[in-house]
């Protein structure tokens, strides 16, 4: 049983080649996680990076893993437990 959310992370070399770009992307996937964990629901959660990701700036990062956050959230309160 799953306590609380967990987090995998998937940032390949097809991201980027460059293990800077790709830390920095982990760096606020995991950020953003620690952030909003108390609010998800228990269950594991994998984010796959897409090469776009590479583009966008640590802001940018961060507003859209708050969406994602938000409408999982979301989705987790109408499921009936």
């Amino acid at each position: 049983m799953v306590a609380g959310a967990r987090l995998g992370m998937a940032v390949s070399l097809r991201v980027s080649k460059r293990a800077v770009e790709r830390n920095r992307i982990r760096r606020q996937i995991r950020e953003s996680f620690r952030a909003h964990r108390a609010g998800l629901p228990a269950c594991d959660i994998l984010v796959i990076a897409r090469q776009s990701a590479v583009e966008q700036s640590n802001a940018q990062l961060r507003a859209e893993l708050e969406t994602l956050w938000a409408r999982l959230a979301a989705q987790a309160g109408g499921i009936e437990r």
